[in-house]
């Protein structure tokens, strides 16, 4: 059978299955490079390439009672989709968020916290945090917890006993109100999460994050479309007024971010613990927006009791409510026969296109030349950036060897150089990828045996410090993907080279993309960045080849192997 889950929401994406496999899961700003984007037509398109007949489309938005998905159905059968069955996701969307992550998760029962900016719609109100205990059987989803958007001063009226009886700005808001205030869009929480590193403890900020919910006496509620849509914003707060000097500005911002992810992961655990006790379970899930958190993810694991098993969904933005939508209606309406194949665990984020080769290049632009995992490690310890394409696209917003730009972790100045490549502010941190076999020897981990998904900003060794201070943030952490050879066998074998060549098992990464762009999805929108970056070297491991702009690159012709040489002169 084949199942089409569709969400429309900021973050659209789609999920198609057929059976119990995933078979393409991908964002429409893939597509279209618009981020967030909330339409799915382009996506749609894709799904068309593979199938022409769906058995069974589940549809979800998060104003499902507000939103007309009449178009979207036209455009379907447009297309020539023939859907046999549509299924509106009447699951809400934080129970679309917990079925993504409980079926990825392979836990057989388990206590799901969901905490993201705001919801769905109730009949009582919009939802910004719940708690839920899911088991095999698909019916017996139960929320055990849930808080409604609104002021403290204000009840929640006809809501069912699990519901908090008083409202409460949520934490997911908070923190996207003060990444709006500090400049950034309301969805770029990673940068402020970044930020709260510089910072330290300042008496004069005030508690922003109680038991309780957002302080009202810092943030205020406001509407700004026909949805109803509530958004938080920042009241005048004297304290992070601008300065004329750009430094003092600069902590001042800081301190507050600092502050601000104080709160943020003291509430988050005490709400895992509560999730813990309401449900009986030792497997605990962590998803929504808030999840995306990959700092306070790893503090929280090291507080944690060790009899509690943590797992952070990867896809804890709105594009894994199409999956969780997917997932849920397999489970519940698929007959019998195919039921029986249960949903698999999450082995990898590998969802997207594949890459076509079937690019054009200009006259003298680009030239080509064959290499080798062991010469590609020599143009990176070198000093060069090298952008990598292989493979089906990562689902999400992590890039994990499909779509990454490479450097070398060992560069004292490689977060200067990497951040003006890619257009970024200059004191943002980078992730690393490091052979997981070696993870152990450069990082403390904690309980962790993997973090595949890079869901964890985990503490460098401080004897590793100075060894890697390309992907080491100011707090002496670094964001880290660990990789075995089954789970990216070019990517791994690169890796591999470098550190036969190095000593050092890691390799810097970070998304193929430029500021305010979204990660390239195509070979086109590859080589498109290069043309507008300052990024010489495209490395195509399927092929074995190199794509370089010659110009740019002609000084670093002597780092390649004499094979190579010979193929580009």
């Amino acid at each position: 059978m084949w199942i089409l889950g569709v969400n429309r929401s900021h973050d659209a994406a789609i999920c198609l299955m057929k059976d119990n496999d995933v078979v393409l899961s991908i964002q429409e700003e893939r597509l279209t490079h618009v981020k967030y984007d909330r339409e799915v037509f382009n996506a749609l398109d894709k799904v068309a390439e593979i199938t022409k007949e769906i058995d069974l489309c589940a549809y979800t938005h998060l104003y499902n009672t507000k939103c007309d998905f009449g178009p979207y159905f036209k455009y379907i059968k447009r297309i020539g989709i023939k859907v046999k069955r549509y299924v509106e996701a009447k699951d809400y969307h934080h129970s679309l968020h917990a079925s993504c992550a409980f079926y990825n998760s392979g836990f057989d029962k388990a206590g799901i916290l969901v905490i993201d900016g705001a919801g769905a719609d109730h009949e009582w109100g919009k939802e910004h945090e719940s708690i839920f205990y899911f088991d095999q059987d698909p019916n017996g989803v139960t929320c055990l917890s849930q808080k409604i958007i609104g002021y403290s001063n204000q009840k929640v009226e006809g809501a069912p006993p699990f519901v908090n009886p008083t409202k409460s700005i949520g934490t997911g808001f908070v923190y996207s109100g003060i990444t709006e205030y500090l400049g950034w869009d309301s969805l770029e929480c990673g940068k402020t999460m970044g930020l709260s590193s510089y910072g330290e403890p300042n008496d004069r900020i005030k508690q922003m994050i109680s038991e309780d919910g957002g302080n009202e006496n810092i943030f205020t509620l406001t509407d700004f479309n026909e949805h109803k849509n509530v958004n938080t914003v920042v009241r005048p707060y004297d304290y992070i007024a601008y300065s004329k000097d750009e430094d003092d500005k600069f902590q001042r911002h800081a301190d507050l971010a600092y502050r601000l992810q104080e709160d943020f992961e003291e509430y988050v655990y005490q709400r895992i613990m509560d999730t813990h006790r309401l449900s009986g379970c030792n497997d605990i899930i962590f998803t929504g927006g808030c999840a995306l958190n990959c700092v306070g993810n790893y503090r929280i694991l090291q507080r944690l009791p060790k009899h509690i098993n943590l797992y952070v969904e990867p896809m804890s933005s709105d594009c894994g409510t199409a999956m969780g939508a997917a997932y849920i209606t397999y489970a519940r309406e698929c007959p019998k026969q195919y039921r029986r194949k249960k949903i698999r665990p999450l082995s990898h984020l590998y969802f997207g296109q594949p890459i076509k080769y079937d690019y054009e290049l200009k006259d003298n632009e680009f030239r080509v030349c064959e290499v080798t995992p062991q010469s590609i490690a020599g143009l990176i310890s070198d000093g060069n950036v090298v952008a990598i394409c292989q493979g089906r696209s990562e689902n999400g917003p992590r890039a994990l060897g499909n779509r990454s730009i490479l450097y070398d972790p060992r560069a004292v100045d490689g977060k200067d150089i990497v951040n003006k490549v890619k257009k970024r502010e200059y004191w943002r941190p980078f992730a690393g990828t490091v052979l997981a076999d070696h993870a152990q020897e450069w990082f403390d981990m904690d309980r962790l045996y993997e973090s595949p998904h890079m869901m964890y900003a985990v503490n460098v060794l401080k004897s590793m410090i100075e060894k890697i201070p390309c992907i080491t943030h100011v707090d002496g952490t670094c964001r880290i993907q660990t990789l075995t050879k089954d789970q990216n066998p070019n990517y791994y074998k690169l890796i591999e080279a470098f550190y036969e060549l190095t000593g050092v098992p890691i390799l810097f990464n970070t998304s193929f993309n430029l500021a305010g762009d979204t990660i390239v999805e195509t070979i086109d929108d590859a080589l498109l960045t290069m043309r507008e970056s300052e990024i010489c070297y495209l490395y195509l491991p399927e092929k074995a080849e190199l794509l370089f702009i010659p110009d740019a690159s002609e000084p670093s012709i002597k780092r390649l192997s004499y094979k190579d040489c010979n193929l580009l002169l």
